[in-house]
């Protein structure tokens, strides 16, 4: 599988983030690319949570239970070229998985539903791959549709060709760069 190299940088999705909450206002729903499961961090650090990987930056969650995603870095700075790791600090087993080759990538498996259900695949990883594959029509909040298109527009965003098999490489591939959190 050729993977794509096309660069989004943080600031990218900040503007999109800050044009969907002038485009899609709500009176109390969450705001611009939250409604769909990203919550960015500014600035991005560590999450600090054990499960996290030492050697990674977070820079969004889906805004609950602690899930949260990261770069990959040798270093204190976020690289939108980097793999992208999802943490789920409840997830005892298992709590990593790699959502992403760069962030592009990341970004585009969640471009027709949205990132909040990644949260699930420990708890029924076939269903999640499925949700991905095969996304549901109904949305908890109307604006989601309108503010997924508004990214994929502005980022110009594809969806994943073949989930199942692109996730499966990601795991073989990028896995093994996770280095564990020093413990106390």
């Amino acid at each position: 599988m050729v993977l794509s190299q096309r660069r989004t940088e943080l600031d990218d999705l900040r503007r999109v983030h800050e044009l969907t909450i002038q485009r899609f206002p709500h009176e109390y729903l969450d705001e611009g690319l939250g409604a769909i499961g990203l919550f960015l961090h500014n600035p991005p650090k560590n999450a600090g949570y054990r499960s996290t990987p030492a050697n990674s930056i977070t820079f969004a969650s889906i805004g609950v239970d602690g899930i949260h995603f990261g770069a990959l870095t040798d270093g204190d700075e976020f690289d939108p070229m980097s793999p992208v790791v999802l943490t789920i600090p409840m997830a005892f087993e298992a709590p990593n998985y790699i959502v992403g080759h760069i962030l592009y990538d990341f970004l585009c498996l969640g471009c027709r539903h949205g990132y909040s259900n990644l949260g699930n695949l420990h708890l029924n990883f076939e269903a999640t791959i499925e949700h991905y594959r095969n996304p549901p029509n109904d949305f908890f909040d109307e604006r989601s549709p309108d503010i997924l298109q508004t990214m994929t527009d502005e980022l110009k965003l594809g969806p994943w060709s073949d989930v199942r098999r692109h996730f499966d490489e990601l795991q073989s591939q990028f896995m093994p760069l996770l280095r564990a959190a020093p413990t106390s």
